[in-house]
């Protein structure tokens, strides 16, 4: 499996692989028009030559950044293609100086074996409920808000250090490769 980042020529296989589970009520429909002009927040897995899932990265207010539209074909369900896309998302908002990132999402066991924890929503800024506001649910979202810190969290003694659960892993970078 490689993950890349997305080119234009990935859009149509986004779209589908994101309409797919759209069709289930996991996720919002997105246009192929809507893909391409944030292609560049999208990041690819492919698995013997196909698309076998994506995710992009949606920039927020401040230092806040949104993981969304996380699909896997269900061919390569339990392959550990959603943790590969959920770490170089992780590594490509530390890279970017972002501090927290957060999705709202149904795979509640993904995200916190990441080191991702519950909140409510109404602590997340009104800015990110734009894609909300066509959702059927939108009244009655069932999906949980989770967040995770990015930076360095200082010691109680007052040592820096890290705390393995806050904090991204560099070597997650090795992974993800520019496309040409």
């Amino acid at each position: 499996m490689k993950i890349r980042k997305a080119t234009l020529k990935d859009a149509d296989g986004i779209v589908h692989l994101i309409n797919v589970h759209a069709e289930k009520g996991q996720m919002l429909f997105r246009s192929r028009e809507d893909v391409c002009t944030h292609i560049r927040d999208f990041l690819i897995a492919e698995k013997n030559g196909r698309i076998a899932g994506a995710c992009g990265l949606n920039f927020g207010p401040g230092s806040l950044v949104e993981i969304r539209s996380l699909a896997v074909l269900p061919d390569y369900y339990r392959q550990g293609i959603g943790t590969a896309l959920v770490n170089a998302c992780i590594v490509q908002a530390t890279l970017t100086d972002c501090e927290r990132i957060f999705v709202l999402t149904y795979a509640m066991p993904l995200f916190e074996k990441l080191g991702f924890h519950i909140i409510n929503m109404d602590q997340l800024p009104n800015k990110i409920w734009k894609d909300c506001q066509g959702c059927r649910k939108q009244d009655h979202c069932d999906e949980t808000a989770m967040i995770r810190n990015l930076v360095q969290v200082a010691k109680p003694s007052g040592e820096a250090g890290q705390d393995p659960e806050q904090t991204s892993n560099p070597e997650l970078c090795q992974g993800i490769t520019e496309s040409r």
